[in-house]
Formats: C-alpha cells, structure tokens, sequence
C-alpha cells in the first residue's frame, strides 16, 4: 500500500517495490501538489486519487523499477544472475555478445528502448564489415622455427597462453584473431608481421549468428521484464533474417558404412570413441562425460548424467547435461554393447600397462593414452583430419549426432522416441532441425497404398492431366 507524507506545500507518495537482486530494498516516489483553491475535502479525495493510480502503475510495471538504468548497466546485473545461475557455456556466450550488443544499444536508457531500436540494431548485424575484427593467417613454416628453437606446439601454447586450437592454426595456415596472433608472436619473441599476414575481416555474420545474438538480447530483455524495470519486452516480434538454409550435415546408409569400414584401420582408441559417437547419437560433451559406472552393459543402457566440455575463458570442465531432459538413460545396440567389451578390455590392458603412471582417475570411458580425460577439439581435429584424409563428404563430429537422428527416422522410429534419444528438450526441435528426411520419409508412405495398384481399374486417358482435375 502506498503511504503519503506532507511535504510543505505538496505531498509525495511512496510505493515500496520488494528488494533488488543484492537485497536492498527498493521504493517508487512522486510528488504531487494540489491545485490553488482546493478544499482540504477535494485535496484528500485527489491525494487518494493518485496514490492509488501510482501504486497500479507500479505494480503494472508502468513506473520503472530505476528511470534511468541504461541497457548497458543493466546487462551488468544480468551477468551477475548469470553467472550464478547459468551454464558456463551459456554465459561465455553472452559475455561475447553482449559487447557488441553494448556497442549498439548499451547508451539507451532501457525504459526508453523500443521495437525500431532492436530490428535497427538486428540490421547492423546485417551488415558487411560489422565483424570489424582484425584476422592473421602465420605465413612462416612453424615446423621449421620449432626445430630451430628446439620448442614444441605444446610449449608454445603454455607459454603464449593461448588455446590448443589457436596453436594448431599455425600449421593448418587458418584464420585466427589478432589477439591470439600477438600473444604468439610474444611468446616466439618475433616481431608479429614476420611471423603473421594481418587482414581486415569484412565477412557479414551468417544468419544463425544474427539469431543467435537476438536470444542474447531478448533473454536479457525478458529478465528485465520479469524483474520489473520494464513492462514488456521490446524485442517481441522482431523480424529476423531467414535461417531456412540450414540443414544439418549427415551420411546416408552408404557413407556410414563407409566410414566405419574405413575406422576398421585406425587405432582402438579413435575406432571406438568415433564409432560410438555414430551409434549413440551423443553430444560430444555427453560422449566424454561418460564414465563406466554410468554403463549397464547387462541391460544395454547408458545414463546420461554429465558432460565434459571446454571453454576459452575456463579450460575443460565437468557440467550437467544441456537440459533436465538430456539428462536421460539410453537404450544402445548390441553392436554398440559388444563394441564397448571390446574397448573396456582394451583400456584394462592400457592400465596395467602404465601401472601408477595411469590417470584414468573418475572411471571415464573414452580417455586419452595415459587415461587422463581426453581434450574435447581433440576429437574434433582428429575426425577432421580422417575425414579430409579419407576424401569422406565434408562431415563434422556433430554429423555423427544427424547421421544417428536421420537413419532412425528413415527406419520409421517414431519422432518422440527419436527426441527422447537425442535429448532434446522437444519433440518440435528434433522435427524442426530433421524436416529435410521427414518429408522423404512422408513421400515413401505415400507410395506404400500404391500396392493396390494393380485391383484398381483406372481409365488412362493421354490428354488427360492432373491440372485438369483441379480445373486450371
């Protein structure tokens, strides 16, 4: 309820509105002051009047929490939620995104931000050159340089303090950031245009990177809702550019089989993990999550209860699964059974192999030589490589996950049980990123009725054609 206090000539009216995130408490004021003439009657009547209008807008979410908190500083507060709250992946992404998102709208006050400030800002992203990042490609032989400084990658990369992946990109001749590239050029004591050819990145984002910057903004934008600075959010029905491009890479029956004839010929420990990851149709992080105990070879189940990833900003970490329905037991093949025999027998051999120097400290399945956990790019990077080695299709790791999802829906698996495998958190999803091979699917049971064909008499006339069923 609001309270009023007389304040010489005028009165100001308080609402209390609950504590902020940090506990302190938060109130709304104003101040109103009677019109000359009015009776002590008329004064009380209308002080009553507007106390009341003043406590429904604040309640309505009419009167922000804090007129003049701008997006940036609020985003600030969002982070502190968030880091709190949210996966570790989650919030390295915002915190990336939200510089730039900072960069467009951060000066705005987040009471005054509108639907024509979020599709201005969508459209910037847009842009050629919005990326406006610096990039450097290494143009020496590292081999060579290592050889003569007597120095590895590896140490390179301890050194430099960059991530595996940027070290590798010295010898792949990719792409990397200035940053990375003036970090490694440091640590090799060279001057970095020696070592580096530096270039301006004017690539415009890919529209699932646009998509992907409009959650950031739109959950930050609904907490801001939800802890009432705002009223609703402004980032509702934002138009955004067209995804429909997308379709997730996979190996038809053929090429699967192909590529697992070709893992007949590497070492156990790639032939299993790149293998399994087919059968299962795992995340990469639940595949290197899985420790033995999480395995019930009797009953053909695995239970699917953490996940191991890497981040830039953390190194590798153990976290729970994506959603509470990734968290989830998984019925496998016998194949895959007999598959996991075979490895787990393996690894016993490796063991006692290595006696004391074995690392394999939390029982996990797929581990590197040692039975450290294995780095999460490594996989990546060696699966490229067989890949490119190979001449396969231009796959990824996460293909494997399709690939699984695509030949069961061929199968006739029903999309629930499909979903339910996979993880996701619905069904909608698993049909969404699948259309492609649904709709082939759907065409197949369209000709399954053709199987009446031969009782049905129709009459075939040639001048006869399907337009002229529908009269056009």
């Amino acid at each position: 309820m609001a309270t009023i206090e007389k304040r010489g000539g005028s009165y100001r009216i308080t609402v209390s509105c609950g504590q902020d995130i940090n506990g302190r408490n938060i109130r709304k004021r104003m101040t109103w002051t009677p019109k000359q003439g009015m009776t002590e009657r008329q004064i009380e009547k209308e002080l009553n009047k507007q106390a009341v209008l003043f406590e429904d807008q604040v309640k309505c979410g009419v009167i922000s929490m804090d007129d003049k908190i701008r997006f940036s500083a609020f985003s600030e507060k969002f982070m502190e939620y968030a880091r709190l709250n949210l996966k570790t992946h989650t919030v390295s992404r915002y915190e990336r995104q939200l510089v730039r998102i900072n960069q467009g709208i951060g000066h705005i006050k987040l009471k005054d931000l509108r639907p024509a400030h979020i599709a201005s800002f969508i459209t910037n992203l847009q842009e050629s050159g919005i990326k406006a990042g610096e990039l450097a490609v290494c143009k020496i032989d590292i081999s060579v340089w290592c050889r003569n400084k007597q120095l590895t990658l590896t140490q390179l990369q301890k050194i430099s303090g960059v991530s595996r992946g940027a070290v590798k990109k010295l010898s792949s001749k990719e792409n990397m950031s200035k940053e990375n590239a003036l970090k490694l050029a440091a640590a090799m004591e060279e001057p970095p245009e020696r070592v580096f050819e530096f270039s301006r990145d004017m690539t415009p984002l890919k529209a699932s990177s646009v998509h992907s910057y409009f959650r950031t903004l739109s959950s930050v934008l609904s907490k801001a809702v939800k802890w009432g600075y705002i009223p609703s959010n402004p980032a509702t029905g934002t138009e955004l550019p067209s995804n429909a491009g997308y379709e997730a890479k996979y190996l038809d029956e053929d090429e699967a089989r192909k590529l697992l004839q070709l893992l007949a010929n590497e070492p156990i420990r790639w032939r299993c993990v790149i293998t399994f990851d087919l059968l299962s149709g795992l995340r990469r992080g639940e595949l290197l999550g899985l420790r033995w105990s999480d395995v019930d070879l009797d009953n053909q189940l695995l239970y699917i209860r953490q996940t191991w990833n890497y981040d830039p900003s953390v190194g590798c970490y153990t976290d729970t699964p994506k959603s509470r329905k990734s968290e989830r037991p998984l019925k496998i093949s016998r194949t895959a059974e007999l598959l996991l025999i075979e490895y787990k027998s393996w690894q016993q051999r490796q063991q006692e192999l290595l006696g004391d120097a074995w690392l394999n400290k939390d029982d996990r399945v797929f581990t590197a030589e040692d039975g450290s956990p294995m780095f999460p790019d490594s996989v990546t990077q060696w699966f490229h490589k067989f890949v490119k080695r190979n001449d396969l299709p231009d796959v990824h790791v996460h293909s494997l996950r399709h690939t699984y999802a695509s030949l069961q829906i061929a199968e006739g698996t029903p999309l629930v049980v499909v979903s339910r495998n996979l993880g996701h958190a619905q069904t909608s999803t698993t049909g969404n990123i699948y259309a492609h091979v649904i709709a082939s699917v759907e065409a197949k049971a369209a000709e399954v009725m053709d199987c009446f064909a031969d009782v049905i008499e129709i009459a075939n006339d040639p001048k006869f054609t399907p337009k002229d069923a529908i009269g056009e």
